[in-house]
């Protein structure tokens, strides 16, 4: 298949033809050819730039000390040309060296590329996506649209329930994103369809940019940065094969579509000859549930060589473990997996237990924290660093509400609760902690969190607010889900299910309000009437300006008349910000022309204001 980028002009053709792409790599062994072109359409860059602005690290920089504000200041067709001129003639810049904290005391390295570097990353991410999808084993979860690693807990213990697979094989990769084998990644994503030479090229451009560290460079000549925006899509690539060679070992063995009924009369087919295992991948963690100790020897033999001779990697003696979870628990993303007997029942059920170690290293941090209120010297400081605990606190009880967690939650609530009195004692002396304390249902911060909640905690007031220190024990215990298979932000089906599962309402992709034309002339013609230290008109402004449109459902924020090309403006809310920030989308405002004159008409009738009682309010903001 050719990708026919250069007829794509808005957001909903660009998902339409993404979705086409994973259709056809779905239906079939289609190759496809003409990424390249896909990835230099003006509304891919548009919307690679607008995921990457989104994004927390937006603001860090690379070697060469640009943020994406850098870009978003500068005019439009200079930063598209500035992009195409790099994919057309890639040499990626070196990736900046950075360490953060690992849960153990050791530093993971993280690779941090240049901003310019980040944006090709993601345009290539968004292209080769649909495709990896459509090839991607059902059952692994890690850095996957709309999956999450509760998704893979829910599939474990569903597993363990229905099948009898008491027997875990607990995997783990030595230094995986380290030692990824260039040449064949490649060689896999070929096989997989894309036989776009340029874009392999760019990949393998990516891969071998090297690191500097202490101003010192560094080949790469194996693994993928962990910090690059591909790099997760690049990593469950290579385990693809990996996955789908257990696959086929039960779940997937070939016999099963000899016959009719692939799901029912297949199954029973493979079971009658052949035992079962079941993987569960989540990035480069990995457990296979086995029926015995025997099949679990004999298929790891198999794992270790197929990683080492055709993976080119190596599973870590001292991490890789066979666990019978009737005896022992697994151990899986942060929780315990036992096999243990129902009550009142003949029968063996999955259970899933926040692991100790992980979740007190977790709750030290939150124990600093609290130790910390000591060191505040007043109300709004104490105040603030209550938030900062609470949001660790709801993080933390978010992640583990899956597993059997009521009591320890409850356990932990005592701890940090014990450790904010202490210092509330150190700081005030004795008897003021008593005082400090309100029924959660009364707080003025978090308050659907807190809602109907009675139990007291401790808070402080400042300026008549009430701010107050949330409890684990409020979040609730949920069972782990499964995953609705048919869930992809590939196809409408797909997102709808999505928007429905989590309450979100399905965005309306409308198209976009000027054709590149159009928005070319209008731009020329405003920044001809600005001044050079004052051009409104950038990148930026494109960009948000049909994410206002959006935002706004196509209609005039003051007279909500619906809006066409011919008679929208796009309004600067407040227009003595700083370039880095007037043209935010918080400030831009969608309108109609009439409406858009109004604003800034310096005589205005009281009859109007009274009939647009919105108008009033913008004009306040400009001062008029």
């Amino acid at each position: 298949m050719r990708i026919k980028g250069h007829l794509i002009d808005n957001e909903a053709q660009l998902q339409d033809k993404l979705d086409l792409i994973y259709k056809k790599a779905k239906e079939d062994n289609s190759s496809f050819h003409g990424m390249i072109e896909l990835m230099k359409n003006k509304q891919t860059i548009k919307t690679a730039i607008h995921n990457i602005k989104s994004n927390r690290g937006s603001k860090t920089v690379g070697i060469d000390k640009k943020d994406v504000n850098y870009y978003l200041q500068m005019e439009t067709e200079q930063l598209i040309k500035l992009i195409w001129g790099h994919i057309d003639n890639y040499k990626p810049k070196p990736v900046r060296r950075h360490y953060i904290d690992k849960g153990n005391g050791k530093k993971r390295p993280l690779g941090i590329p240049a901003m310019i570097d980040r944006i090709i990353q993601e345009t290539a991410r968004m292209v080769l996506e649909p495709i990896a999808e459509a090839k991607f084993f059902n059952h692994s979860y890690g850095f996957r649209p709309y999956r999450s690693c509760h998704y893979a807990i829910g599939r474990i213990l569903n597993t363990i329930s229905r099948s009898k697979t008491y027997v875990a094989i607990e995997g783990d990769i030595k230094s995986f994103f380290d030692h990824i084998n260039h040449n064949k990644l490649v060689e896999i994503m070929w096989n997989m369809g894309i036989k776009d030479k340029r874009f392999l090229t760019i990949i393998k451009k990516m891969l071998k940019a090297g690191v500097l560290e202490d101003n010192q460079l560094f080949p790469t000549e194996l693994g993928t940065p962990q910090g690059g925006i591909i790099s997760p899509l690049l990593a469950n690539i290579y385990l693809n094969n990996f996955d789908w060679m257990i696959a086929k070992e039960f779940e997937e063995h070939y016999a099963r579509y000899t016959v009719k009924h692939a799901f029912s009369t297949g199954l029973r087919k493979v079971v009658r000859k052949h035992k079962k295992c079941f993987l569960v991948r989540y990035a480069d963690d990995w457990i296979i549930l086995c029926e015995d100790k025997v099949q679990a020897r004999t298929l790891l033999t198999k794992i270790n060589k197929y990683y080492k001779h055709i993976l080119k990697l190596e599973l870590s003696k001292e991490k890789t473990f066979i666990t019978d979870m009737r005896e022992k628990p697994a151990q899986f993303l942060g929780f315990d997996i036992r096999a243990e007997k129902m009550r009142l029942k003949n029968r063996i059920a999955g259970k899933a237990i926040p692991n100790k170690k992980k979740l007190n290293s977790k709750m030290r941090e939150i124990l600093r924290d609290t130790y910390n209120v000591r060191k505040t010297t007043s109300s709004h400081d104490v105040a603030a660093q209550i938030e900062l605990i609470n949001t660790k606190i709801i993080g933390i009880s978010n992640y583990f509400r899956i597993g059997n967690s009521a009591r320890i939650f409850v356990r932990c609530d005592d701890k940090i609760r014990y450790t904010f009195y202490k210092s509330i004692k150190n700081k005030h002396g004795g008897g003021v902690f008593e005082k400090m304390l309100t029924p959660a249902e009364n707080l003025d911060n978090r308050k659907d969190r807190h809602k109907g909640h009675k139990t007291k905690v401790p808070f402080v007031e400042v300026d008549g607010v009430k701010i107050g220190l949330t409890k684990m024990s409020f979040t609730p215990s949920t069972k782990a889900l499964l995953y609705n298979y048919d869930t992809t932000p590939y196809t409408q089906i797909g997102r709808t299910i999505y928007s429905r599962r989590h309450g979100k309402v399905d965005k309306k992709m409308r198209p976009t309000i000027y054709s590149n034309d159009q928005i070319n002339q209008m731009v020329l013609y405003q920044m001809l009437r600005q001044t050079k230290n004052k051009r409104l008109y950038n990148f930026e402004y494109i960009l948000n300006r049909d994410y206002a449109y959006n935002r706004d459902k196509g209609k005039c924020r003051i007279c909500k008349t619906g809006l066409i090309p011919t008679n929208i403006h796009c309004h600067h809310v407040n227009n003595r910000l700083p370039l880095e920030k007037i043209n935010k989308l918080s400030n831009l405002a969608t309108l109609c022309i009439r409406c858009h004159k109004l604003i800034h008409q310096k005589d205005l009738e009281d009859s109007i204001l009274y009939k647009l009682p919105k108008l009033k309010k913008y004009r306040e903001l400009l001062h008029i």
